[in-house]
């Protein structure tokens, strides 16, 4: 993956798109809450055991990686 992360900068700051690397790791067992914990990801079902939100356990991960992109927590709202 890291030939496709290096292409793909390469033709975003080529055309002024600014490239921000987030790392993915707990992205999906994090819930929107903070709580972090394994057992909150069951396949692809995520079901925190702190507060009880549900989601698909990889749009959970995208949204926290997009919160974690500087300035679009901003204009995402609160999911």
């Amino acid at each position: 993956f890291y030939q496709l992360k290096e292409f793909i900068r390469y033709k975003a700051e080529m055309v002024g798109i600014r490239f921000e690397e987030v790392k993915a790791e707990y992205t999906s067992q994090t819930c929107q809450c903070g709580h972090r914990e394994k057992s909150n990801r069951n396949g692809l079902r995520f079901q925190c055991e702190q507060c009880g939100y549900i989601c698909h356990a990889d749009l959970n991960g995208a949204i926290n990686i997009g919160k974690a992109i500087s300035g679009l927590a901003a204009c995402m709202g609160t999911f």
